[in-house]
């Protein structure tokens, strides 16, 4: 049975075979300046450069592995290397370094865990906001910086390109604006809010009423309002505060 893969499956295997070449190369380099240099010199300490960059490898245990390889490297370095103090103290060492690079290793792991974990609940998230049927932007710096699709049906556009880069109060009933205004001023310093009954001019010039709900966020590293917009039901009414 054939399994297809997309683009983005091959895409992550080209950059995890680069850099597992990268790694490998740097290995190869430094064990042969620690063959060459004399056992004083404490050469295997640049093997920290290639296990760091096991941070940028997709593969789980590309990190154990690549400290795994450092280790039977560094043993038999200690055998090849000029001595040039005593092998004892030079074993201690090493096997002093060997720990050091466990530990990172364990670091390492957990970052990555971490990370991992990151990126799915912000892959969780961000399927949920594109499914919701309530109308969800991102407001910063006095524009749109995101609209998922219900936002785009309830504005009456085509297309998100037609919402991003807008202001977002230019879609709102005039004489509501400075009200609204104040309460995303509020929200952009950590309040909660909810605005009920305000006017939405669409695309096509129709006004339609909403429930607003407002809090902060941040997005792309910088402070901005997360505005949830709900359709209120013809004929219900509920004065702002």
């Amino acid at each position: 049975m054939n399994t297809y893969q997309g683009p983005g499956s091959v895409d992550i295997w080209e950059h995890t075979l680069r850099v597992s070449t990268l790694i490998l190369f740097l290995m190869l380099i430094i064990f042969y300046l620690d063959i060459i240099t004399p056992l004083g010199l404490t050469v295997w300490i640049l093997y920290f450069i290639p296990l760091f960059l096991t941070l940028y490898l997709e593969w789980r245990y590309g990190p154990y592995v690549a400290t795994g390889i450092i280790i039977i490297l560094i043993s038999i370095s200690l055998f090849l290397s000029p001595r040039d103090v005593s092998l004892v103290f030079a074993a201690l060492d090493r096997l002093l370094f060997c720990v050091i690079l466990v530990v990172s290793t364990i670091f390492i792991m957990n970052y990555k865990k971490f990370e991992k974990n990151i990126r799915s609940s912000e892959e969780r998230y961000r399927t949920l906001v594109e499914w919701s049927p309530d109308a969800v932007v991102v407001y910063c710096e006095g524009v749109i910086l995101y609209a998922n699709p219900a936002s785009v049906l309830l504005f009456g556009a085509d297309y998100k390109e037609d919402i991003i880069n807008r202001d977002f109060l230019d879609m709102v009933q005039p004489t509501q604006q400075q009200i609204l205004r104040q309460r995303i001023s509020q929200a952009a310093i950590g309040a909660r809010l909810s605005v009920p009954n305000i006017g939405i001019i669409r695309r096509d010039s129709h006004e339609i009423m909403v429930d607003i709900s407002l809090g902060k966020i941040y997005w792309d590293d910088k402070p901005a309002v997360l505005i949830i917009l709900r359709v209120r039901p013809v004929g219900e009414y509920c004065p702002i505060h």
